[in-house]
């Protein structure tokens, strides 16, 4: 299998190193001279890091390599882009993709919210494009949302979730699209209650983290929300909802509180502070941290059959 990953931001070394790990041939394209090359040496790192936890085979090390133009894209089964989030690049991107790949190429897009019919507005072969929305760390991370739009034939659609299972990952098929599929929307609302509370000097970072970390979050991984609501009585919730729905977060924009951090620079830790001081944290720690965890769970779920089953 070829694989074409187009960008080299944070999800393409990830995606990359999914579809390596399982044997395929990869290559990586970015318009930026010289990005190309440092996403296959972060995704020979991921590999690697696989590989030392049995997630993967050594022979499939040095498996994906920089691609120098997007001709390439001729001989590729599926081209996953992943460049920014941004509306007009993507539907840009994919106009040149569309003269470049081969008639049975399957064109993928990462978005994590944007639609697919939106992204494919103007395209001559929009009906086998679709979304492939693998969740951050690409390579850890075992789901991958998929979508298409009204135009999407099923038959690309289904390449799309035989091409997820292929590379061990389970395919999420959303019914309609929908701006930010089902784990974004969902993580985004926990984010804007989070925001909200800090704004409101309820807790600290530190204390709304460790609520959610040790709390819904521990339970999640055995049940999710609507099971949850299920075991709790509906009529438990509905009461709840009562009195609580009306005092949560509701705006409809970006929250004053995140707008100044961005409008400072404080973005996070790329930029050394964002709600955290990471001119105070190891940052490598808290990635270690979080992976070594999402390999322990992919382990655990390794060995329960019944884990995905609805």
């Amino acid at each position: 299998m070829s694989v074409l990953v187009v960008g080299a931001g944070t999800m393409a070394p990830g995606i990359a190193a999914a579809f390596s790990a399982r044997g395929a041939s990869v290559q990586i394209w970015a318009r930026a001279p010289g990005a190309a090359e440092r996403a296959v040496t972060t995704t020979q790192e991921m590999l690697e890091f696989l590989c030392r936890h049995d997630l993967a085979s050594a022979a499939n090390l040095g498996s994906a390599v920089a691609a120098d133009d997007l001709s390439v894209a001729a001989g590729a089964h599926v081209v996953i882009e992943a460049i920014s989030e941004d509306l007009e690049a993507k539907r840009e991107l994919f106009r040149q993709l569309e003269a470049e790949a081969g008639p049975d190429t399957l064109l993928a897009t990462n978005t994590s919210g944007l639609k697919v019919g939106d992204i494919g507005e103007g395209l001559r072969s929009v009906e086998r494009l679709v979304a492939m929305h693998f969740w951050n760390p690409a390579h850890l991370m075992p789901i991958v949302e998929i979508c298409g739009s009204r135009a999407t034939a099923p038959v690309h659609l289904e390449r799309a979730i035989e091409l997820a299972r292929l590379i061990g990952k389970v395919p999420i098929v959303l019914k309609k699209e929908v701006l930010g599929f089902l784990g974004t929307r969902m993580q985004q609302a926990v984010v804007r209650e989070a925001i909200s509370l800090l704004a409101a000097e309820v807790a600290s970072a530190e204390a709304i983290d460790l609520a959610v970390r040790a709390s819904f979050g521990v339970r999640f991984p055995a049940v999710g929300p609507l099971e949850t609501t299920d075991l709790s009585g509906l009529d438990v919730i509905l009461s709840i909802h009562q009195y609580l729905l009306p005092d949560l977060e509701r705006t409809t924009e970006p929250q004053p509180e995140l707008r100044r951090r961005v409008a400072e620079g404080k973005l996070g830790m790329k930029s050394g502070a964002g709600f955290y001081d990471w001119s105070r944290r190891d940052a490598a720690a808290v990635v270690k941290r979080r992976d070594e965890e999402l390999v322990r769970r992919l382990k655990l779920i390794a060995s329960d059959s019944s884990f995905f089953e609805s």
